[in-house]
């Protein structure tokens, strides 16, 4: 009896004492800096109540108990069941996986034979809920990301190793995104997806897998993963609010396991809205996830994922250097850097209520793994999707001057039956695409010992259609009619409607690939060696009057690729990896465009050719106990590089293609990060040198109007910053979290000829954080804020168009060259901060 009131009476003062000892090390570890002496002792005797780690992308909860449990927990599990003992201890050991996350998730362990760079959920789950896609690589070293806007909805700009994002695969769960049918699958990517459902961001600079469905990835590709459906059921929720009005709403349904059908499913809805952080206007996005898995036998399974995306949004204004100086010092400006938020009739393109776009989305993916035994194996991803799409605007038009292609046409403007040769009338214009996307690749795997491979064949199409009606619109509110009026639509004489753009887009793509791969010294070494050959035929067909007609390109090309690894101890790895690329102009890119009011060519893509490239890298890893490094060494040689520049046609945002030359492209780059330091320290670096040289003169018309060519050979390509770095903190203190990131991007030029560039800047973003304690249902209650450029720094943050030639020059032949033209930019967003609460359930 004596012993069991001792036993009694010195567990309350133990446990009294623990409490002292912890609520003393925490205060010293958050004033002082986290001594390991305050956090070994605090680490053998905290405790606290756990939560589920159902979140499942967002942040897990971090505070359950490092080390033994403590007198509740162990109550608690005398009356528990033993699979909510096994569901609590699994909990525990994903919160300690992602608390331990190199870098806090910035970076990750990779074994591939190639340049790997990654971004897991516990970095993911820590940013704005807002972010695209985009903004969470920004701190790769191989990457350049712009952001357009602090909300993430109108997305960013890319470019890698000094190419730009046209020359970047972009998949979703191995689904291709904008493969080849418009200028660029980072033009869409914030549509395709949820931050709070990413998984994974990978970005393979160098290189791409046999079996991608890609072609236009001489910079490699970014693969993004979602996240899987839980085997329980349960879901999120989450609000944001924040600078600029921005919100969104987010929630998530998991099915858990359906019974013993071995399928289980989530779908997700959200709803994003934001004013424009510069000029006039909003943007609003409603967006749907949906996966369903299925498993049977022991390798097999059907993998569904179908989204959908609706998006309303008005365009911004891109200034030219020196607009944006004399904007920025309070100077004159010659054009305004935002839209105005009146209607002028005089100048109907300057209004902001006439550059709305929209964008209407659906895609769908259905990957399927059949074992058909313990060898072999077979996959099969069938993928479709839909986008359709308007870009608004007005133009100033005079009646007797109205030309659809190169061919004038009798337009009664005004609609008064009569036409009146020189009188002026606003017209509004809506550019509306609609391009389709479907394929299927499927490959037989084999996997013995020491040998594994696969053979396929991948098989896309796709169409692409452009109208651009011209409608009657009010004379002095600025009022158009809707898009689809088409009673609205103006028309000729013979009662057509009059298009300034009528085109009509299609490719057919064929392929096989073959690789193989041999294992040497009980799997410590790897030998890839593989290649594919893609057959695409081109078509285009323009359907104006005195338009370019039909047209039709066809290519064949072989890529092969080898790799090289050898792991010489369980912490160090190399390799070498070499392969080819190909990649054929954009049906878009190819499009002439004509001025509605001459007949004159605007834009033209004709004779663009394909663009090879050559690629190798050497690279070695280092993952330590306490350190990760991975170090990358690259040089690619590319020819007849392809090249979209963003301009105007009849006041429509437009893109052309066209070739520059050849490229020599080499450089380093560094990632380095660390496990938990004294137990809360997660730091991050990356850096990037990049040495690039453009290998031709490019042609051009000199001012008398003979064809010369630029001093090109030996200047630096356009975009393409020569040091890149990052630097970035995560921390974690109880219930608190934290990370912080620093990206400095030296300058780049805007031209071809190097006269002008845009100058270094820094970005910057912070996220705070804290999980409280469950309660009822909610599992994991999280308040967190976010901030980005919080010096508020007011610079450019990227080239929007580049020239040939900012200033006057002298051609390689002794001509005068007149400048071709200003070089425009996207500012840098300003300082935003969002505030997001959230829970599982």
């Amino acid at each position: 009896m004596s012993r069991q009131k001792i036993c009694t009476v010195a567990g309350p003062s133990n446990a009294l004492l623990r409490s002292i000892r912890r609520k003393r090390h925490l205060m010293a570890a958050t004033v002082l800096g986290a001594f390991v002496l305050g956090e070994s002792a605090s680490a053998q005797t905290v405790s606290s109540p756990s939560t589920t780690s159902r979140t499942n992308g967002a942040v897990a909860p971090v505070n359950a108990g490092k080390g033994k449990a403590g007198p509740a927990r162990k109550k608690a599990r005398q009356t528990q069941s033993a699979d909510r003992e096994s569901s609590e201890s699994e909990s525990l050991d994903i919160r300690g996986s992602r608390r331990n996350a190199p870098g806090g998730g910035m970076m990750r362990v990779e074994h591939d034979a190639r340049a790997t760079q990654s971004v897991t959920s516990t970095y993911i789950g820590m940013q704005s809920p807002t972010s695209a896609p985009l903004d969470l690589i920004a701190n790769l070293p191989s990457v350049n990301v712009s952001s357009s806007d602090p909300s993430g909805i109108d997305g960013s700009s890319i470019t890698s190793r000094g190419l730009n994002d046209v020359d970047i695969g972009f998949l979703l769960n191995g689904m291709p995104i904008a493969n080849g049918s418009s200028t660029s699958g980072a033009s869409f990517i914030q549509n395709y997806i949820d931050s709070q459902n990413i998984s994974v961001e990978s970005m393979t600079p160098g290189s791409i897998s046999v079996e991608d469905p890609l072609t236009s990835a001489a910079a490699g590709s970014l693969s993004i993963t979602t996240r899987k459906p839980s085997d329980k059921f349960g879901g999120t929720i989450s609000g944001s609010y924040g600078s600029f009005n921005t919100s969104k709403e987010f929630i998530r349904l998991d099915t858990g396991l359906l019974g013993n059908s071995g399928i289980k499913s989530y779908v997700s809805f959200s709803h994003t809205r934001a004013d424009a952080w510069r000029g006039s206007g909003n943007s609003d996005r409603k967006h749907m996830d949906f996966r369903a898995q299925k498993t049977f036998g022991q390798n097999s399974s059907v993998d569904l994922y179908v989204g959908y995306n609706h998006y309303d949004s008005y365009m911004s204004r891109f200034p030219t250097m020196a607009n944006f100086l004399n904007d920025k010092h309070g100077r004159p400006v010659t054009t305004p850097l935002n839209y105005t938020d009146t209607f002028n009739p005089t100048s109907p393109s300057t209004y902001y209520a006439e550059r709305a776009t929209n964008k209407d989305q659906f895609y769908a993916s259905l990957p399927i793994k059949l074992a058909l035994n313990h060898i072999f194996s077979v996959s099969v991803v069938p993928y479709y999707q839909r986008a359709a799409i308007t870009l608004d605007s007005a133009s100033r038009m005079r009646e007797g001057y109205t030309y659809a292609g190169s061919t004038l046409q009798q337009i009664d403007l005004n609609g008064d039956g009569t036409i009146k040769k020189g009188a002026y009338y606003d017209a509004a214009s809506a550019a509306q695409s609609l391009n389709q996307q479907g394929g299927v690749v499927a490959a037989l795997h084999w996997n013995l010992k020491d040998n594994s491979g696969q053979v396929g064949y991948w098989h896309e199409e796709n169409s692409y259609s452009l109208l651009t009606p011209m409608m009657r619109m009010n004379q002095t509110t600025g009022a158009r009619p809707s898009d689809t009026d088409k009673s609205a639509y103006i028309r000729n004489t013979s009662g057509n409607i009059y298009y300034s753009t009528n085109y009509l887009g299609s490719y057919s793509l064929n392929s096989g690939f073959l690789e193989d791969t041999q294992y040497f010294l009980n799997h410590k070494m790897s030998l890839r060696a593989g290649i594919k050959v893609t057959a695409m035929t081109l078509r285009g067909q323009d359907y104006l009057p005195g338009g370019a007609g039909k047209t039709s390109q066809s290519f064949v090309s072989p890529t092969p690729r080898v790799a090289w690894s050898y792991d010489f101890d369980k912490h160090n790895q190399v390799y070498i990896n070499a392969e080819g690329d190909f990649r054929a102009p954009s049906p878009v890119g190819l499009i002439t465009r004509y001025s509605t009011a001459t007949g004159k060519i605007n834009t033209s893509g004709a004779g663009a050719k394909p663009q090879y490239s050559i690629k190798e890298e050497i690279g070695y890893r280092y993952s330590g106990n306490l350190l990760v490094a991975d170090i990358s060494a690259f040089n690619f040689n590319v020819s007849n590089r392809l090249l979209t520049l963003n301009t105007y046609s009849n006041d429509v945002q437009v893109s052309q293609t066209m070739n520059a030359g050849g490229e020599t492209i080499r450089g380093v780059d560094v990632m380095l990060s660390t496990r938990p330091l004294l137990h809360r320290f997660r730091p991050y670096v990356s850096f990037e040198y990049l040495h690039a040289t453009m290998d031709n003169n490019l042609p051009t018309t000199s001012t008398s109007g003979v064809v010369d060519y630029l001093r090109t050979k030996g200047k630096r390509p356009v975009m393409t910053p020569k040091y890149m770095g990052s630097v970035g903190l995560t921390y974690n203190e109880g219930p608190f979290f934290m990370n912080a990131s620093l990206r400095f991007t030296a300058k780049q030029y805007s031209s071809f000829m190097n006269d002008q560039a845009m100058p270094y800047y820094f970005t910057n973003t912070i996220a705070l954080g804290y999980h409280f304690p469950k309660v009822w249902i909610a599992q994991s209650p999280t308040f967190r804020l976010n901030f980005s450029n919080v010096t508020g720094q007011n610079k450019l943050g990227s080239v929007y168009s580049f020239a040939n030639n900012a200033k006057p020059t002298v051609g390689v032949y002794g001509h005068t060259i007149a400048a071709s033209s200003s070089p425009t930019y996207a500012p840098l967003p300003s300082f935003s901060m969002i505030g997001t609460v959230s829970t599982s359930f």
